[in-house]
């Protein structure tokens, strides 16, 4: 089963031996700083609130959800899903094998209070390893995985902060073209990226209502450029986290989240921590 943006997109793209082989030898590196502690960054305190034993990891599941030997389910919070192309399930892999080889035997930590688990049963949270070391901002750190923000916290300041240093340093993923921010105007990879979680930017050139609807269009129209859209249900959830959407004209942001075409490029964002004001106001 797939759980919502993890559907496969429009298009996989063929992912070649040779790209598999680099991608592995990411992975290897990546274990080699993971074991090394100077190398490794440590987690901001911010970012190390996980205290308390919960039992080790029986189980690391492709998703990298982690099923701890009392049966519960854990999805590491602040985490992008990987697309469904050979791609995406090759990095997840890399990932996975990250996360197996990190965690071995010994207790997990989880902060003392835990939200209720989802509709598939996983508890969305921070974790660390016995060590101390946020098992989510490890993977950010090292580049094998993107932040997908579900609320804004401390905890995803780091995060942000980590995906940043990985990005400009190539680290992972980020090596790979085919993950780097896109802009509003590249309409052909909006295109390719169909179905896909994205990171994107541009200034808002247009704000756009309905009686349901926000949107704000990165562009001259909402059937060419990307557009970014919430629901007015939300607006005081946003407004809350800084978003006032009749306040955004002119501002360069960034977002995160699935891209649709509808029939132009779409973002539906669900929470004010999925936009970042990353330039000054025209």
């Amino acid at each position: 089963m797939l759980y919502p943006a993890e559907l496969p997109g429009r298009s996989a793209l063929h992912y070649s031996r040779k790209a598999l082989s680099r991608s592995r030898a990411i992975c290897l590196l990546a274990l080699l700083m993971w074991a090394n502690p100077v190398t490794a960054q440590s987690p901001t305190p911010a970012c190390a609130e996980a205290s308390t034993p919960a039992g080790g990891a029986a189980l690391i599941r492709d998703r990298l959800e982690i099923e701890l030997t009392d049966g519960r389910l854990l999805k590491l919070a602040h985490l992008a899903p990987f697309e469904a192309s050979p791609r995406g399930v090759a990095r997840r892999q890399n990932a996975k094998a990250a996360l197996e080889s990190w965690l071995g035997s010994g207790d997990i930590l989880l902060p003392p209070r835990l939200p209720l688990a989802d509709r598939w049963g996983r508890i969305e949270t921070a974790a660390a390893t016995n060590r101390g070391e946020n098992i989510g901002l490890k993977l950010v750190t090292l580049g094998l995985a993107r932040v997908g923000p579900t609320q804004s916290d401390a905890c995803l300041s780091a995060l942000l902060e980590a995906e940043d240093r990985a990005r400009k340093a190539k680290l992972g993923l980020w090596a790979d073209s085919y993950y780097s921010v896109l802009t509003a105007d590249q309409l052909a990879a909006l295109s390719a990226h169909s179905g896909e979680y994205v990171i994107a930017e541009g200034r808002v050139q247009r704000i756009g209502q309905t009686a349901a609807r926000f949107y704000l269009d990165l562009g001259p129209g909402r059937s060419g450029n990307l557009s970014v859209t919430f629901s007015r249900h939300d607006a005081k959830t946003f407004a809350a986290g800084g978003i006032v959407a009749e306040k955004l004209t002119g501002q360069m942001i960034r977002v995160r989240g699935v891209i649709e075409h509808r029939p132009g490029p779409l973002i539906e964002l669900f929470t004010p921590a999925a936009i970042e004001m990353i330039g000054l106001k025209l």
